[in-house]
């Protein structure tokens, strides 16, 4: 079979630095799922007491309290998870935040561009080992 004549398609490469939307939105949807099944905030349930005063609630339940007590926060967990309006509420918070960070990224496009050039850059570095919104 003949070789078609014709440009070669351009190898797209992704950046793999970090990126701070990326992270927000990471958190922001740890966050939708942690707090009806653990009514804390992530970094609450990662650290409990320990963590940030304003970031831990006292409500709810870390992952330390999970390992020495786990014959009576499994079951609880298990029934939040078993709950249809749960559920259903964590698919819809979810879905709602990816909209909004899909639609806030495009909307924003050219400022986000603006600064990670004017300013992300030149302070962190840009390409694998830097820092953009």
């Amino acid at each position: 079979m003949a070789r078609r004549n014709g440009r070669k398609k351009a190898v797209r490469r992704r950046q793999a630095g970090i990126k701070i939307l990326n992270i927000a939105e990471a958190y922001v949807q740890a966050n939708i799922v942690s707090q009806p099944l653990f009514g804390t905030s992530p970094i609450g349930f990662l650290f409990g007491d320990a963590g940030p005063s304003n970031l831990v609630s006292g409500s709810g339940f870390s992952l330390v309290e999970m390992v020495r007590r786990p014959d009576s926060l499994l079951p609880l967990v298990g029934e939040r998870l078993m709950d249809p309006t749960t559920i259903v509420t964590i698919g819809l918070k979810s879905a709602a935040s990816n909209l909004a960070f899909r639609l806030g990224r495009r909307v924003l496009r050219r400022s986000i561009g603006s600064i990670n050039r004017n300013f992300m850059a030149p302070v962190f570095g840009k390409g694998a080992s830097g820092v953009a919104l």
